[in-house]
């Protein structure tokens, strides 16, 4: 695809503030990254504040590491909570990129998925 060579690309991973700060204050508090996404999602006045900032923009840059540990914590949090199977992905189909193809069921399988 000419998209990966585009200028205009996003490079870096970003964050909605309001989940970003959130998420510190959270991993301050608890010593487990998994803990701390808990305590985000099982507190309804946190929850509903950073799904209100959906649509608004508000995107702040965050590093690669901040990233992959919040979703790691978000993952292992909902395997925890309901099971392997409610984790759902979506790859391409194997005619468009079998590396893309294969990597993604690949961890989907890995998961229990």
């Amino acid at each position: 695809s000419w998209y990966e060579y585009s200028p205009l690309r996003v490079k870096y991973p970003y964050m909605r503030g309001r989940l970003w700060r959130l998420w510190q204050q959270a991993l301050s508090e608890a010593a487990d990254p998994v803990a701390a996404w808990a305590s985000i999602v099982e507190d309804p006045e946190k929850a509903k504040s950073y799904k209100q900032a959906r649509g608004k923009g508000g995107h702040i840059r965050v590093s690669w590491q901040e990233a992959t540990a919040m979703i790691a914590a978000q993952l292992i949090y909902t395997i925890r909570k309901y099971g392997p199977d409610r984790i759902a992905g979506f790859t391409p189909i194997p005619a468009m990129s079998m590396i893309s193809y294969a990597s993604g069921a690949r961890f989907l399988s890995l998961l229990g998925g």
